[in-house]
Protein backbone atom coordinates (compact mmCIF):
# COMPACT_ATOMS: atom_id res chain seq x y z
CA UNK A 1 0.00 0.00 0.00
CA UNK A 2 1.27 3.50 -0.86
CA UNK A 3 0.47 4.80 2.61
CA UNK A 4 2.69 2.15 4.22
CA UNK A 5 5.45 2.90 1.73
CA UNK A 6 5.16 6.57 2.64
CA UNK A 7 5.37 5.74 6.34
CA UNK A 8 8.50 3.68 5.68
CA UNK A 9 10.06 6.50 3.64
CA UNK A 10 9.38 9.02 6.41
CA UNK A 11 10.66 6.55 8.97
CA UNK A 12 14.00 6.39 7.16
CA UNK A 13 14.19 10.19 7.38
CA UNK A 14 13.56 10.02 11.12
CA UNK A 15 16.26 7.39 11.61
CA UNK A 16 18.85 9.89 10.41
CA UNK A 17 20.00 11.78 13.54
CA UNK A 18 18.99 15.42 13.40
CA UNK A 19 18.20 18.40 15.59
CA UNK A 20 14.95 16.87 16.87
CA UNK A 21 16.75 13.73 18.04
CA UNK A 22 19.46 15.78 19.74
CA UNK A 23 16.87 17.99 21.43
CA UNK A 24 14.87 15.07 22.82
CA UNK A 25 17.95 13.26 24.11
CA UNK A 26 19.29 16.39 25.77
CA UNK A 27 15.98 17.25 27.46
CA UNK A 28 15.43 13.63 28.51
CA UNK A 29 18.84 13.23 30.11
CA UNK A 30 19.45 16.58 31.74
CA UNK A 31 16.00 18.07 32.35
CA UNK A 32 13.28 15.49 32.81
CA UNK A 33 10.46 13.41 31.39
CA UNK A 34 7.90 16.23 31.20
CA UNK A 35 10.14 18.33 28.98
CA UNK A 36 10.97 15.31 26.82
CA UNK A 37 7.31 14.39 26.36
CA UNK A 38 6.54 18.01 25.58
CA UNK A 39 9.29 18.10 22.96
CA UNK A 40 7.93 14.96 21.29
CA UNK A 41 4.43 16.46 21.23
CA UNK A 42 5.81 19.72 19.83
CA UNK A 43 7.72 17.94 17.06
CA UNK A 44 4.65 15.89 16.11
CA UNK A 45 2.59 19.08 16.02
CA UNK A 46 5.20 20.79 13.85
CA UNK A 47 5.24 17.85 11.43
CA UNK A 48 1.45 17.95 11.28
CA UNK A 49 1.36 21.68 10.58
CA UNK A 50 3.87 21.31 7.75
CA UNK A 51 1.81 18.43 6.36
CA UNK A 52 -1.48 20.31 6.49
CA UNK A 53 0.33 23.34 5.11
CA UNK A 54 1.32 21.21 2.13
CA UNK A 55 -2.30 20.21 1.55
CA UNK A 56 -3.45 23.81 1.56
CA UNK A 57 -0.56 25.04 -0.55
CA UNK A 58 1.41 26.87 2.14
CA UNK A 59 4.54 24.77 1.62
CA UNK A 60 4.34 25.32 -2.13
CA UNK A 61 4.13 29.08 -1.62
CA UNK A 62 7.12 29.05 0.74
CA UNK A 63 9.15 26.88 -1.62
CA UNK A 64 8.24 29.03 -4.63
CA UNK A 65 8.99 32.28 -2.82
CA UNK A 66 12.71 32.66 -2.34
CA UNK A 67 12.15 35.41 0.23
CA UNK A 68 9.73 33.36 2.35
CA UNK A 69 11.97 30.31 2.21
CA UNK A 70 15.03 32.37 3.15
CA UNK A 71 13.25 34.03 6.08
CA UNK A 72 12.22 30.67 7.58
CA UNK A 73 15.64 29.23 6.76
CA UNK A 74 17.49 31.99 8.63
CA UNK A 75 14.98 32.03 11.49
CA UNK A 76 15.61 28.32 11.99
CA UNK A 77 19.37 28.78 11.79
CA UNK A 78 19.34 31.64 14.31
CA UNK A 79 17.16 29.63 16.70
CA UNK A 80 19.56 26.68 16.50
CA UNK A 81 22.49 29.07 16.95
CA UNK A 82 20.84 30.47 20.09
CA UNK A 83 20.34 26.98 21.53
CA UNK A 84 23.89 26.03 20.54
CA UNK A 85 25.58 29.01 22.20
CA UNK A 86 23.44 28.63 25.30
CA UNK A 87 24.41 24.97 25.71
CA UNK A 88 28.09 25.58 24.98
CA UNK A 89 28.15 28.43 27.51
CA UNK A 90 26.53 26.21 30.13
CA UNK A 91 29.14 23.56 29.43
CA UNK A 92 32.08 25.98 29.67
CA UNK A 93 30.71 27.77 32.73
CA UNK A 94 30.00 24.52 34.54
CA UNK A 95 28.12 24.10 37.81
CA UNK A 96 28.85 25.72 41.11
CA UNK A 97 29.51 23.39 44.03
CA UNK A 98 26.03 24.00 45.39
CA UNK A 99 24.40 23.33 42.02
CA UNK A 100 26.37 20.13 41.61
CA UNK A 101 25.20 18.88 45.01
CA UNK A 102 21.57 19.63 44.20
CA UNK A 103 21.58 18.21 40.68
CA UNK A 104 21.43 14.57 41.67
CA UNK A 105 18.44 15.25 43.91
CA UNK A 106 16.35 17.75 41.96
CA UNK A 107 16.45 20.55 39.44
CA UNK A 108 16.58 24.12 40.66
CA UNK A 109 13.28 25.93 41.21
CA UNK A 110 13.87 27.99 38.08
CA UNK A 111 14.35 24.87 35.94
CA UNK A 112 11.23 23.26 37.32
CA UNK A 113 9.20 26.29 36.32
CA UNK A 114 10.69 26.58 32.84
CA UNK A 115 12.82 23.90 31.20
CA UNK A 116 11.45 20.92 33.13
CA UNK A 117 7.89 21.40 31.96
CA UNK A 118 5.70 20.08 29.20
CA UNK A 119 5.05 23.56 27.80
CA UNK A 120 8.72 24.49 27.56
CA UNK A 121 9.56 21.20 25.86
CA UNK A 122 6.60 21.59 23.52
CA UNK A 123 7.72 25.08 22.57
CA UNK A 124 11.26 23.97 21.78
CA UNK A 125 10.13 20.91 19.86
CA UNK A 126 7.56 22.73 17.75
CA UNK A 127 9.89 25.64 16.96
CA UNK A 128 12.72 23.31 15.97
CA UNK A 129 10.44 21.57 13.45
CA UNK A 130 8.45 24.56 12.22
CA UNK A 131 11.64 26.53 11.52
CA UNK A 132 12.99 23.72 9.36
CA UNK A 133 11.65 24.35 5.82
CA UNK A 134 13.05 21.02 4.63
CA UNK A 135 10.10 19.26 6.27
CA UNK A 136 7.73 21.20 4.03
CA UNK A 137 9.90 20.57 0.97
CA UNK A 138 9.85 16.82 1.70
CA UNK A 139 6.07 16.79 2.03
CA UNK A 140 5.52 18.82 -1.12
CA UNK A 141 7.85 16.54 -3.08
CA UNK A 142 6.75 13.20 -1.63
CA UNK A 143 2.96 13.52 -1.34
CA UNK A 144 2.22 13.42 -5.10
CA UNK A 145 4.22 10.20 -5.52
CA UNK A 146 2.25 8.32 -2.86
CA UNK A 147 -1.30 9.28 -3.86
CA UNK A 148 -2.85 6.42 -5.90
CA UNK A 149 -4.47 7.23 -9.22
CA UNK A 150 -8.20 7.68 -8.80
CA UNK A 151 -8.00 8.60 -5.12
CA UNK A 152 -9.20 11.96 -3.84
CA UNK A 153 -5.92 13.87 -3.50
CA UNK A 154 -6.98 15.99 -0.51
CA UNK A 155 -8.49 13.10 1.46
CA UNK A 156 -5.51 10.83 0.84
CA UNK A 157 -3.10 13.63 1.69
CA UNK A 158 -4.77 13.94 5.10
CA UNK A 159 -4.15 10.21 5.58
CA UNK A 160 -0.49 10.73 4.67
CA UNK A 161 -0.16 13.53 7.23
CA UNK A 162 -1.70 11.37 9.96
CA UNK A 163 0.68 8.54 9.01
CA UNK A 164 3.59 10.97 9.20
CA UNK A 165 2.53 12.20 12.63
CA UNK A 166 1.98 8.69 14.03
CA UNK A 167 5.36 7.52 12.72
CA UNK A 168 7.03 10.58 14.24
CA UNK A 169 5.31 10.02 17.59
CA UNK A 170 6.29 6.35 17.62
CA UNK A 171 9.97 6.91 16.82
CA UNK A 172 10.64 9.88 19.07
CA UNK A 173 8.78 8.24 21.95
CA UNK A 174 11.27 5.38 21.66
CA UNK A 175 14.17 7.85 21.60
CA UNK A 176 12.84 9.66 24.68
CA UNK A 177 12.19 6.39 26.51
CA UNK A 178 15.68 5.08 25.86
CA UNK A 179 17.24 8.36 26.93
CA UNK A 180 15.13 8.58 30.08
CA UNK A 181 16.20 5.08 31.09
CA UNK A 182 19.76 6.43 31.29
CA UNK A 183 18.74 9.48 33.31
CA UNK A 184 20.39 8.43 36.57
CA UNK A 185 23.75 7.94 34.92
CA UNK A 186 23.57 11.38 33.35
CA UNK A 187 22.70 13.07 36.66
CA UNK A 188 26.44 13.55 37.11
CA UNK A 189 27.25 17.26 36.51
CA UNK A 190 30.41 16.38 34.56
CA UNK A 191 28.43 14.13 32.23
CA UNK A 192 25.83 16.86 31.70
CA UNK A 193 28.56 19.37 30.82
CA UNK A 194 29.91 16.99 28.19
CA UNK A 195 26.39 16.35 26.89
CA UNK A 196 25.70 20.09 26.67
CA UNK A 197 28.91 20.65 24.72
CA UNK A 198 28.21 17.81 22.28
CA UNK A 199 24.60 18.90 21.75
CA UNK A 200 25.65 22.53 21.37
CA UNK A 201 28.20 21.64 18.68
CA UNK A 202 25.60 19.43 17.00
CA UNK A 203 23.10 22.32 16.88
CA UNK A 204 25.83 24.65 15.60
CA UNK A 205 26.57 22.22 12.76
CA UNK A 206 22.91 22.02 11.75
CA UNK A 207 22.51 25.80 11.96
CA UNK A 208 25.36 26.16 9.46
CA UNK A 209 23.96 23.36 7.32
CA UNK A 210 20.54 25.01 7.22
CA UNK A 211 21.83 28.32 5.83
CA UNK A 212 24.04 26.54 3.29
CA UNK A 213 21.12 24.68 1.68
Amino acid sequence: MPILAFGAAWGLILLTPGTETALIIRLSLSVGHRAAIGAVAGIVTGVGLWGFGTIFGVSAIISASKTAFTVIQWAGALYLLYLSLRLIWQSVKGFSKKEAEQLSEEQSESDIKTSDSFNAGFRRGSLTTLLNPLVGVFDMTAFPHFIPVGQNAVTYSFALVVTQMVTTLFWYSIVAGMALSLGRFFANPKIIRILDMITGIFFLFFAAKLVLI
